[in-house]
């Protein structure tokens, strides 16, 4: 008895002696945007799929990716959610993070935007992209959405300048189509299937076709990849299961984003998240389609010089994680 006695002491000093830091998870703050794209981080915080890997992952929700560019260069969060559409341009202009861990868009090709679209109402006169000539469209100004509208215009051979394109905030999009403030809209998700739900006379006049490479990928600011790369693969590994957990409870999953997306309708998001696509991988793919991209800022005049992916982007954990976690990527198509 007194042997035990002792062992259970010993077991208790050893416990009290475990550094603070081995008790406490990480705190990391990632900045995440108000819409469907970012569902895999709030299910994963509100599932503990972070925590479980021993980061404590706080979400600061932003409405679009400039903003959250502007949080992580002004020390706000460690992790910004990046587009091919708008950071390249971020990188550009210093951003000091790349992507490593995909987020959203189906990574088994190089093209992707299923969840992007273009509206109009019936009774403009518009039921066509051609007719969009000499109207008012309203869209997020640098968005992938003006990325995308950019693209179909030019494919169908229409100066950009024909039309008026104004900037409209992404909560702004629906009213000002429902308004008639603007004769049409390009927009990403949930707000498309919003349009859908609350305006009648609303008409699709595109969606996807495969014109853009829309993939998001979260970032993390280079000094923590480079000072705690144990961190980043832990995040790396909570951002994987939280993609495989958002593909596999889709319902769960839409009912969680109603409690971060501001007037989200749980049966709006069930019909906007079967419009996307939740893939932590970095493929191939994706990377040619970063190249993609910053080919189509360099002609749209967004940005000045190319910017090589490698200043965006870093394979290295999401390669790992691939092969010591390989469920969490067995039910995704394969990029060949």
């Amino acid at each position: 008895m007194r042997r035990l006695t002792l062992s259970l002491a010993a077991l208790m000093a050893m416990t009290l002696a475990l550094p603070a830091a081995a008790q406490q998870p990480t705190q990391l703050n990632a900045a995440v945007g108000d819409n469907m794209n970012h569902v895999p981080s709030f299910v994963g915080v509100e599932k503990g799929l972070f925590l479980k890997q021993g980061i404590d992952l706080k979400l600061k929700v932003l409405a679009t990716g400039q903003q959250m560019s502007q949080a992580l260069q002004a020390g706000e969060v460690q992790i910004i959610g990046s587009a091919y559409s708008n950071y390249p341009l971020a990188v550009e202009r210093g951003m000091a993070a790349k992507g490593v861990v995909g987020l959203m868009g189906d990574r088994s090709g190089k093209y992707w935007d299923q969840s992007v679209t273009i509206w109009t109402r019936k009774g403009t006169g518009i039921t066509k992209i051609e007719e969009l000539v000499g109207r008012k469209l309203g869209t997020p100004a640098g968005g992938t959405a003006d990325e995308y509208l950019g693209v179909v215009l030019m494919k169908k051979a229409i100066p950009r300048e024909k039309l008026q394109v104004l900037n409209v905030p992404p909560g702004n999009i629906v009213s000002a189509l429902q308004g008639g403030s603007v004769d049409a809209v390009a927009c990403w998700e949930p707000f498309a299937s919003q349009i859908e739900a609350k305006i009648p006379d609303a008409l699709l006049l595109s969606r996807g076709g495969g014109h853009i490479g829309y993939f998001i990928n979260m970032a993390v600011r280079n000094d923590i990849i480079d000072k705690h790369p144990d961190v980043t693969e832990k995040y790396v590994i909570g951002m994987a299961e939280a993609t495989w957990h958002t593909r596999r409870y889709p319902d769960e999953a839409a009912e969680i984003s109603t409690r971060w997306i501001p007037g989200l309708e749980a049966a709006v998001a069930k019909k906007a998240l079967a419009q996307m696509v939740f893939d932590a991988r970095i493929t191939p793919h994706t990377v040619a389609a970063w190249d993609e991209n910053v080919k189509i800022l360099l002609e749209q005049k967004k940005l000045k010089s190319a910017i090589p992916w490698q200043q965006g982007l870093d394979l290295r954990f999401i390669e790992k994680v691939m092969k010591t976690h390989p469920q969490l990527f067995a039910d995704l198509k394969p990029a060949r």
